[in-house]
């Protein structure tokens, strides 16, 4: 359980402590359901692997325990401590028992194949972390109704469509409530119906005192006085269920419930049931369904900021999970193992606890944290390498060709071919019959959608899927050079200590006024800015067939460069690059320093950004206070006095809006609070990737295309391309 505020444990020791002066005085409470499970952490109390061990041992031995007491119930939380030992290799009558035992209601299967970061995740990469337990429980079966997902204080608007059509009945949450009151609901424990933007709905029963609410009641008597304190507070049933887990704490929670409280309990008036989440959902259904409210509204948002101490791989995985969620079918046809194991990673990136952090103060050795930091980028670069070999089985899979380009959806696109560059000649491409000139393009800085370093560039009409495309050859340029005055598309100026003064152009034909700057500020006060003094050491304009472009070098560090690009057919692209090796050194008191880009446009009424599938806006019925930062899916509409303006960013997932607009681009750490060295230097973030990091946007009007091209930004094709010197091709154009 993770937080920056008040301990949600010591908040139930407070409630604890406070019911134990009330007068006992049992009323309305007649059953109390405990439900024992062990919350998923996956790298939180050891790394990855240790924890898949842990949960091994832990499935080998439970069933021992729950032969022994008939009355113990067990729910598997997240299947992916189920699926742990399933890949070990049991002995299929032992599958068979916990079958059984799922058969006869005394085990629960949750959905879901860990408790997911909703507000930084797809409806895709949801919806496959869904599938896994279904597949098993039809396999051998079984009926799944509940998903549950705890610790995360706070779920995309989404979830109730993406649950309801893999018909899933009911959402169970135990949230970490500690860092505000992300649940705008009052009352301890809430239920309600929560509707989707497509109108459909799930049951849910959400509790503030988290998943280990019941872990700290070690006797009948402290139950008794939770129970009292309950009732007093205005709670409106007559049951009540009570999560009884931990951290990776396995059946152990709930045996000593069981032993403890169950077995021990004498109260005539109110019956303890050791219970299941479906068990009890389905009596608050039949008993409250017709009266439950209805709530719709995003309130994600509270955690998933955690991923950008990653910014490479969560770029990474943002890449893939738009191809793998537009060519699903595709992917799955040329290599369906390949791609399980694909989204499986995407999943597992997805989960709550996977992020590239300090670590939990006192939880891991320095070696574990560095262990477990490497282990979350790899599930990122995985799926990344993993999605380019599926591409390249799809392209082999025609007649051998030279290039071959893959767009995940019809449209426009610009599109980067590797190539040597010989002076005075432009590469032609032929796609169909028609001929395409490309222009020349040189990198300094590469990432995972403009990979190449240098080539030329097309903006090429793509049908989705694989797009054959033949060279045609190089030809002599013939025409005039271009003259940059005549052509000059962008307007800027640097203002005082570093900001940047932008005129750009937009799709409808008009001018888009902003200005920009870099921003830092300290983990702990994420309302307090403080502007990075950033002084150009140089600048340079190119103008060609396709775009205007102007890079800005800095020698003010972390700041290595800027880019504007706009292009002919309007809109424009701005790249920020960041010195990874310059980043400051960050007291542990401190916690951590982010940068954030810091817009300012003027007149924006309203906003809304995409979550999972569709587009939210700040109101929500079920959001308590929201955070600093807000996650979103590429793409925001600002409503402005002049019309609607789009923003789309590749690999920045969090916002922030009050006089100016914020992407938060990344989170830095210098120390780690381990269990055997004390505070000590963490070393590098995210291990094993690129020095500079690239953080690229696209801003348009929504008129006249602009949102199209925005998406075409996000979802730029892969380029797959026979590894052959294009310079040395003997067919040219006459």
């Amino acid at each position: 359980m993770k937080s920056t505020g008040m301990d949600p444990f010591k908040r139930i020791a407070a409630i604890l402590g406070v019911s134990l002066l009330a007068v006992i005085s049992l009323g309305k409470i007649e059953k109390v359901y405990l439900i024992p499970f062990s919350h998923q952490d996956i790298g939180f109390t050891g790394t990855q692997l240790e924890v898949e061990r842990y949960y091994i041992e832990m499935y080998n031995d439970l069933l021992d325990f729950m032969d022994s007491f008939p009355d113990f119930r067990f729910t598997v939380e997240t299947f992916w401590q189920f699926d742990c030992w399933l890949r070990s290799n049991p002995e299929s009558d032992l599958v068979e028992r916990y079958s059984a035992y799922a058969r006869e209601g005394r085990l629960d299967f949750g959905a879901a194949y860990g408790s997911m970061h909703t507000g930084f995740t797809n409806d895709y990469v949801i919806s496959k972390s869904l599938e896994i337990a279904l597949s098993f429980a039809e396999e051998n079966g079984l009926e799944i109704s509940t998903c549950l997902m705890n610790d995360v204080p706070g779920y995309t608007a989404d979830l109730p469509d993406i649950l309801a059509e893999k018909e899933i009945d009911y959402f169970v949450s135990g949230i970490n409530d500690a860092y505000a009151e992300a649940l705008g609901l009052e009352g301890s424990h809430n239920l309600f119906y929560w509707e989707g933007p497509l109108g459909n709905r799930v049951l849910c029963w959400v509790s503030k005192g988290s998943y280990a609410e019941g872990y700290w009641i070690k006797s009948p008597s402290l139950l008794q006085n939770y129970l009292n304190n309950l009732e007093l507070s205005g709670y409106p049933y007559s049951e009540v269920a009570i999560m009884v887990a931990f951290d990776n704490a396995g059946y152990f929670p709930g045996a000593v419930a069981y032993l403890d409280l169950y077995s021990n309990w004498n109260d005539q008036e109110v019956e303890l049931i050791v219970s299941t989440p479906s068990e009890f959902m389905r009596i608050m259904e039949e008993k409250y369904g017709e009266t439950a409210r209805v709530y719709k509204g995003d309130w994600s948002g509270w955690w998933e900021v955690v991923k950008t101490g990653g910014p490479f791989s969560a770029g990474a995985f943002r890449r893939v999970q738009e191809f793998a969620k537009e060519l699903d079918e595709d992917l799955e046809r040329t290599d369906a193992r390949l791609k399980s194991s694909l989204d499986i990673n995407l999943i597992l990136y997805g989960e709550h606890t996977s992020a590239v952090t300090a670590g939990w103060p006192g939880k891991l050795t320095l070696e574990q944290n560095i262990t477990s930091n490497a282990s979350v980028v790899e599930l990122s670069t995985k799926a990344y390498s993993q999605l380019e070999m599926l591409l390249r089985e799809m392209a082999d899979e025609l007649l051998p060709q030279e290039i071959c380009v893959i767009a995940p959806g019809e449209g426009q696109y610009y599109v980067e071919i590797p190539a040597d560059i010989p002076k005075g000649e432009d590469l032609c491409l032929k796609i169909g019959g028609e001929l395409f000139a490309g222009t020349p393009f040189l990198r300094e800085f590469t990432d995972h959608w403009n990979t190449y370093s240098e080539g030329y560039c097309f903006l090429l009409p793509l049908n989705r899927g694989v797009n054959v495309v033949e060279v045609a050859g190089y030809g002599t340029n013939t025409e005039e050079e271009f003259d940059v005055d005549k052509h000059t598309l962008l307007e800027w100026k640097e203002s005082e200590k570093g900001s940047i003064e932008v005129i750009a152009p937009c799709s409808d034909g008009s001018y888009l006024h902003f200005d920009l700057r870099l921003e830092s500020y300290l983990t702990g006060s994420p309302k307090t800015f403080s502007q990075i003094d950033a002084t150009m050491s140089s600048y340079n304009r190119s103008v060609n067939a396709l775009k205007e472009i102007i890079t800005l070098n800095y020698c003010s560090l972390p700041i290595s460069q800027i880019t504007l690009a706009a292009g002919l057919l309007g809109g424009i692209e701005l790249s920020v690059v960041i010195d990874r090796k310059e980043l400051p050194t960050v007291s542990y008191k401190d916690h951590s320093i982010n940068y954030v880009l810091s817009l300012g446009i003027e007149g924006v009424a309203n906003v809304e950004y995409r979550g999972a599938r569709s587009f939210s806006t700040m109101e929500s019925e079920l959001a308590g206070s929201r955070p600093p930062f807000l996650p979103f899916q590429s793409y925001m509409l600002l409503d402005r006095s002049d019309g609607k303006t789009v923003v789309a960013s590749r690999q920045s997932f969090s916002f922030s809006l009050d006089e100016r607009l914020r992407f938060q681009l990344l989170r830095h750490y210098s120390y780690s609070a381990t269990s055997n060295l004390g505070i000590v230097p963490l070393g590098e973030n995210e291990p094993g990737t690129p020095d500079y990091l690239v953080f690229s946007f696209y801003i348009d009007t929504v008129e006249n295309g602009g949102f199209e091209k925005a998406v075409a930004f996000v979802n730029l094709p892969f380029v797959i391309a026979v590894e052959t010197d294009l310079a040395s091709e003997e067919r040219w154009l006459q």
